[in-house]
């Protein structure tokens, strides 16, 4: 069903900016009004990546940017870069590959294991790369309704 992605998007952005006192978060360019196909989850989508971003970054000032890029008439793209660690090219395969083993201990990856879980039942992807200098980036493709 159609779930507004730049409302649901600038609420979590919002709701980041005040859970995390020493993080700066910045938008590249515009959020578009889009909808994309998705749930109610939609949220959590969002809330898992950019919780991940803060929590696991080892900078005293955590950096969060994000970006929104309609790629054609049929999908956008959501963009979350940070300036932490980066993930381990293994740790990558294992994101956005399905079994992610020994969910049960902290910090295993199960929020990302959802974010994946997720936006493959609304049609999308996610995708996990280097970011330059350091730090990750997430691009999670949606459909658009």
């Amino acid at each position: 069903m159609p779930k507004p992605l730049g409302k649901t998007l600038v609420r979590e952005l919002e709701r980041l900016d005040d859970d995390y006192a020493d993080v700066v978060v910045s938008t590249d360019g515009a959020i578009p009004d889009v909808e994309v196909m998705a749930d109610d989850l939609l949220s959590q989508v969002f809330e898992n990546v950019l919780s991940n971003a803060v929590q696991h970054n080892d900078k005293a000032v955590p950096r969060v940017t994000v970006g929104v890029e309609r790629r054609d008439d049929d999908t956008v793209s959501v963009r979350i870069a940070d300036n932490g660690p980066g993930i381990p090219d293994e740790e990558k395969r294992r994101i956005v590959e399905k079994g992610i083993e020994g969910l049960s201990t902290p910090g295993s990856g199960f929020g990302l294991y959802l974010v994946k879980e997720l936006v493959d039942s609304y049609g999308g992807r996610v995708d996990v790369t280097d970011n330059d200098p350091e730090g990750a980036i997430f691009t999670i493709t949606f459909q658009t309704a």
